[in-house]
């Protein structure tokens, strides 16, 4: 009797395995995928200028807002774990950050709350201050959840449904473990916006 369970075990393992495998690699997004959506996002998002450069980060995806332009750094392993659409938001979610600015409104605030002439030296000095650090953090939390509303609005008019299981993977990790950060809404609350109807 043993042996008939281990060969319904065996065959449900090699199934699952299968359409496992068969899923991330029908469904894994790739640098075409950061391409078209970028061409996609240029449609509806004003003067949209951004340069991609794909490197092993623990930050997942982040958006440098530079002189020169927009560069979003994106973690390979994270972007084989996504979807087209979930590419899709994380892209417009990141350039919503330089759309709305929110890097220079986070650096003004903290040389005022620091009293220092440049964001640099301000951030440095309110590391060391945790109870002025939570205001930044605050700012930043906010931030993120108007980049979620940018990024929905702007999928909307493309013709794309944020609210969807790949767009909300992307958010959650997309599989991988999501740290909890004091600068990062949680994924209720990012969900919540994401879904507003």
């Amino acid at each position: 009797m043993w042996r008939v369970w281990v060969e319904v075990l065996r065959f449900v393992w090699i199934t699952c395995l299968g359409f496992a495998l068969f899923y991330s690699s029908a469904q894994a997004a790739t640098r075409t995928d950061i391409d078209h959506a970028i061409v996609q996002l240029g449609k509806t998002v004003p003067n949209m200028k951004l340069e991609v450069e794909l490197t092993k980060t623990w930050s997942r995806a982040y958006v440098s807002d530079r002189i020169e332009g927009a560069l979003l750094t994106m973690d390979p392993d994270f972007l084989s774990r996504l979807t087209p659409d979930g590419v899709l938001f994380v892209i417009a979610h990141e350039y919503a950050h330089v759309h709305l600015e929110h890097q220079k409104k986070l650096g003004s605030k903290a040389m005022e709350l620091a009293g220092q002439p440049t964001p640099d030296m301000a951030f440095d000095a309110i590391e060391r201050n945790p109870a002025t650090m939570e205001k930044l953090h605050a700012m930043n939390r906010q931030f993120e959840l108007d980049a979620d509303e940018a990024a929905t609005k702007w999928l909307a008019s493309l013709g794309v449904t944020a609210c969807t299981e790949d767009v909300l993977r992307s958010i959650d990790g997309a599989d991988m473990m999501m740290p909890v950060v004091p600068s990062h809404p949680g994924y209720y609350s990012r969900r919540q916006v994401i879904c507003r109807k």
